[in-house]
């Protein structure tokens, strides 16, 4: 499975590029996420699936204004009317460009979000989906979907720095595809990163990551 990480903003491209530069699985772009085709796109909304403002108005702009009533449905229907942020959710688009759309909610409403893991949060919940989750065909979602487009998580309204929302996605990166909670010397190095959600220090993190 392969990654575009495009923004229209310089700053969370250059962080990317930064956090990420050793990751194969991911490629850094500068433009609109409605350029770069992919199997699913990923909208990081609000908990109640609004999709209204900032990126997730601009998908309904483009993809169609049904997905914030088909997204709520779900909702509704299978998260008992809230979507957590730490969760995260597919649902088909009719787009032949963009087959399907991910919800990770980065906030529970629109609300600023510059100290804590949300984006962190957003993001494991989006790789999560994306190993273990299946399509309501029964079909695991891996074996569908090969190409994810993914927009600056938390940048917009969140008002999260550049470097923040790429350090927070690159600590959920290590934690869910190296599988750091799955011996107890990982999982201890993984918990010990909590301060850098708060503090933003370079030291508090625990991983060797730029």
């Amino acid at each position: 499975m392969h990654f575009n990480f495009i923004d229209t903003n310089q700053e969370v491209v250059a962080a990317w590029q930064r956090v990420f530069a050793d990751v194969p699985q991911v490629t850094v772009q500068h433009g609109s996420i409605f350029d770069f085709p992919a199997d699913a796109l990923v909208s990081p909304a609000n908990s109640f699936g609004y999709m209204n403002g900032g990126i997730d108005f601009a998908i309904s702009k483009n993809l169609g204004w049904h997905l914030e009533k088909d997204l709520q449905r779900l909702i509704r229907e299978k998260h008992y009317g809230e979507l957590l942020v730490g969760q995260a959710e597919i649902l088909p688009t009719g787009s032949p460009l963009f087959p399907y759309l991910i919800a990770a909610p980065t906030m529970r409403t629109p609300m600023t979000i510059t100290r804590g893991p949300n984006v962190y949060h957003a993001m494991r919940a989006l790789l999560l989906l994306l190993e273990h989750g299946r399509l309501t065909t029964g079909e695991p979602i891996k074996s569908v979907i090969k190409t994810v487009g993914i927009p600056g998580l938390g940048t917009g309204v969140g008002q999260v720095r550049p470097l923040v929302c790429a350090r927070q996605m690159r600590l959920a990166w290590e934690d869910i595809m190296k599988q750091k909670y799955a011996t107890v010397a990982g999982w201890e190095t993984m918990c010990g990163n909590y301060a850098y959600f708060y503090t933003h220090n370079e030291s508090d993190i625990k991983y060797d990551i730029p």
